[in-house]
């Protein structure tokens, strides 16, 4: 398993091949050129659009206030999600898409070939979708629409990767994800004001939350609070260093049990079992172990039915944001001012800056502290 650098991101890698990949892309897109000013972004509405944005699940519930925003303006026009096969839970039973388009293994490194890719370009074309919209860097995905002959295409732009758009939106290193997809929202002519995360668990989901939450005995007044100290793990791509210290978790739930009488939850995949089980064995008072025990969507209602939530930057903290659930997120490794979970009350504890990049990990008494503050919080509205 390959050990993370702090500040280093697997999806901007320097180097050679990186280089490479950045002159090819602007060598193409010499020969693909963008619309003139002053065309439109859009055909006229209604239209039909696909949004493209393979994986992770993280990063498509980032796409979400974009989608907000979209259907907003375009009630009338048939938005379809393009999606991989791992990811698509992050847009069950969300209100601002139509209809989800499986992309299988595509975007996952080492998972797909050329075979694969050029049949999904097929059904893309034949799809017969006016509209496409990337919100993703790869050039790959770029060039997909262009592949499938749709003759709308906006995407993010940068270091060349957008070559194979008709409206390039150039984006920085280091912007943050989702104000990067509301660019492109605003390249198209779209207000954003007022777009957040979203995902909506269905009612089965939010029935065996609630069933949990009665098997707690959590006493009226007193606080739940949910905390994901694993995470890291994605398809082709394992990071585990984004995962603070079990002897630093175990510290701030104690804190959480002994000054607000909380109730701590500990969730994660099944294969976050071993962290999880070094924060309860480090622990000096007693916490939940859900470890395995929910599948997203419940994951995210029970989260919705917490008072706070205490995490990684992991699918978790995103679902926080999304479900309007005050959280603190620590960043170890990856930064939080590209990936940091969007929402009002989200509070992310780190050391660095964009300038400087990470520098340490942050202490316990940083994560205590605002663990303490969060609480005070108030929800986010998950109205829409």
């Amino acid at each position: 398993m390959r050990r993370w650098e702090p500040s280093k991101d697997w999806r901007r890698r320097d180097g050679l091949r990186a280089h490479t990949v950045t002159a090819l892309c602007r060598a193409a897109g010499l020969g693909i050129r963008p619309s003139p000013p002053g065309v439109r972004a859009l055909p006229p509405a209604p239209f039909s659009a696909v949004v493209i944005k393979p994986l992770a699940l993280g990063d498509v519930l980032r796409t979400t206030p974009f989608l907000d925003a979209m259907r907003r303006a375009y009630p009338d026009s048939r938005i379809t999600y393009g999606v991989g096969a791992y990811a698509r839970r992050a847009l069950t039973n969300n209100p601002h898409i139509d209809a989800m388009l499986d992309m299988e293994q595509l975007g996952t490194p080492r998972r797909y070939d050329a075979q694969a890719y050029l049949g999904f370009a097929r059904r893309l074309r034949q799809g017969r979708f006016d509209v496409a919209v990337v919100l993703d860097r790869s050039p790959l995905m770029a060039l997909l629409p262009y592949v499938a002959r749709i003759p709308y295409r906006i995407g993010l732009h940068n270091k060349g990767r957008g070559f194979a758009h008709t409206t390039r939106v150039p984006i920085a290193d280091d912007e943050h994800e989702v104000e990067a997809y509301l660019k492109v929202a605003r390249a198209m002519g779209i207000d954003v004001s007022g777009a957040r995360c979203h995902f909506r668990p269905s009612p089965s989901d939010v029935a065996a939350a609630d069933r949990l939450h009665q098997e707690f005995g959590v006493t009226p007044g007193r606080p739940l609070v949910i905390m994901a100290p694993g995470g890291g793990l994605n398809p082709g791509a394992v990071d585990v260093s984004k995962r603070w210290s079990a002897a630093g978790y175990a510290h701030v739930a104690d804190t959480m049990i002994e000054r607000r009488g909380a109730t701590v939850v500990l969730v994660g995949l099944p294969s976050d079992a071993g962290s999880n089980a070094a924060v309860r064995s480090a622990m000096h008072r007693s916490a939940i172990d859900l470890s395995g025990q929910t599948g997203f969507g419940q994951l995210a209602a029970l989260i919705a039915r917490s008072d706070l939530f205490v995490g990684n930057d992991s699918t978790a903290a995103q679902l926080a944001a999304c479900v309007g659930t005050p959280s603190v997120t620590v960043f170890t490794t990856t930064e939080p001012w590209v990936y940091g979970p969007y929402a009002p009350n989200a509070v992310w504890v780190y050391r660095g800056s964009p300038a400087s990049g990470l520098v340490d990990s942050p202490e316990i008494a940083e994560v205590e502290q605002a663990a303490l503050d969060a609480l005070q919080a108030p929800r986010a509205s998950t109205a829409g």
